[in-house]
């Protein structure tokens, strides 16, 4: 990766938007902290998204959420712009719609479109960073742009939101899914959702039938055994990825859930259909 340019802005009381443009000769399977949007203005190549292959050349645009893992292998030059969104920064229903799909967020733009979306682009790279109101009213609008025409184009519908026990409690765990690679403990879950602890983990055992942890070991297990089967990452790194801090814990549970050892779960001494 080179030629990077990162640029950073206040948006929406002070929760950082960052943009940037790089080019890339490809990538190893990896992960990230953030949402991102990204397109691809110029190059050849295959990205393979969540263990899928998508052809990678001009016009290919995608939302990279914390759960998704991605790489790239490039015949020629990729030129790749991107937009970091922390959660925070997305509309409700945005934000909540990305959390409940489980579908790759993916688009290919015609030229006419391509074009649009990549002149966006360019307007916020020669921008400079914001330091007046008016340049950040600025960038904040071509953001809101581009983000609005790649979910519309991309045909993802946010979910309406109610605000039943049920639905808060699924809102949860779409949160926990998706951010089970971090520490998380019942009070950081409360305080995201403005609940209070014990009335969450009240409501949560009710309508899921587990507490709330075991939610989280549950998705950091799953997501461990998409990591075995769909990547090369080692037994440690699987591990730590997966939001476990401790290897014999991860071990233990791991065991537990599939009834043998990570190594024989990658060897294929498991059914593979067992991953849900």
């Amino acid at each position: 990766m080179k030629d990077i340019r990162h640029i950073q802005l206040y948006y929406r009381q002070a929760y950082k938007v960052a943009f940037d443009k790089y080019e890339t000769n490809g990538e190893e399977m990896h992960l990230h902290d953030m949402y991102q949007i990204e397109f691809i203005s110029s190059g050849e190549g295959t990205l393979r998204l969540n263990n899928k292959e998508y052809p990678a050349k001009r016009g290919l645009m995608y939302a990279v959420r914390l759960r998704d893992y991605h790489s790239f292998e490039v015949s020629n030059t990729l030129t790749v712009h991107r937009i970091i969104l922390p959660l925070k920064c997305m509309p409700e229903k945005m934000s909540y719609g990305m959390l409940k799909s489980k579908t790759d967020i993916i688009t290919r733009l015609d030229d006419e479109p391509a074009r649009h979306i990549e002149n966006l682009f360019l307007m916020l790279e020669s921008r400079g960073e914001a330091l007046f109101k008016n340049e950040i009213f600025i960038q904040e609008w071509l953001i809101n742009i581009i983000v609005t025409e790649f979910f519309e184009r991309a045909k993802y519908k946010p979910e309406d939101i109610y605000v039943s026990d049920e639905s808060k409690v699924e809102k949860v765990m779409l949160y926990i899914e998706d951010n089970f690679r971090k520490k998380l403990t019942i009070a950081d879950v409360a305080e995201e959702f403005k609940m209070n602890p014990n009335y969450l983990n009240r409501i949560f055992k009710e309508h899921k039938g587990m507490t709330l942890y075991a939610a989280v070991k549950n998705a950091r297990l799953e997501y461990s055994k998409k990591l075995l089967l769909d990547t090369n990452l080692s037994i440690a790194d699987v591990c730590k990825t997966c939001g476990y801090s401790d290897s014999a814990n991860f071990l233990r549970d791991f065991k537990k859930l599939t009834g043998v050892s990570p190594l024989k779960f990658r060897k294929g001494e498991v059914n593979a259909n067992s991953i849900t």
